[in-house]
Order: C-alpha cells, then structure tokens, then sequence
C-alpha cells in the first residue's frame, strides 16, 4: 500500500507499466482480516462493516514492517512488497 501511494498514482502507472513481476504475492491490503479471522464475525452488519474499515489500519502495520525488512536490501525501494519468498 505504501509502495502504490508513495508517488502520484500517473508516476505510479509510467514508473511500473512494464513491470513482469508474478502475482504469487499476498496483496494483504484488501484481505488480511478476512482471511484471518472468522467468518462468523463478519455475519453482524456492524462488525463486518468495522473490520472492512480496520483492514487498511492492519495493512499499514504490514508495510511498516517490510520498511524493517528492507532496510538490509538497498537494492529495492523501501516499500517494496513483492517478495516471492
């Protein structure tokens, strides 16, 4: 997530256009809480709507630690998320 937002979203587009990277990465930012947690609390409305709203907050907590995880590497940008291992 903070690596898509750190630049405005056209840089973002020219920047990464011809990216080649594979889609067997987590994108955590839409469903970590789903996955994690159990489908019985999502049947209250009002639960469900809240942790729809919490999944971004979780997802921050996530990309801070990748910051940590790649601070070792200087060869990727910090906010790099794609790792495939």
């Amino acid at each position: 997530m903070l690596y898509n937002e750190k630049d405005i979203p056209e840089l973002n587009a020219f920047y990464h256009r011809h990216d080649d990277v594979k889609k067997n990465y987590m994108d955590y930012e839409k469903v970590i809480l789903d996955k994690s947690l159990s489908p019985y609390i999502y049947g209250n409305n009002m639960m469900g709507t809240f942790l729809t709203k919490l999944n971004r907050l979780v997802s921050l907590f996530f990309d801070q630690f990748n910051i940590i995880k790649n601070f070792k590497n200087f060869t990727v940008d910090k906010y790099f998320y794609k790792h495939t291992s």
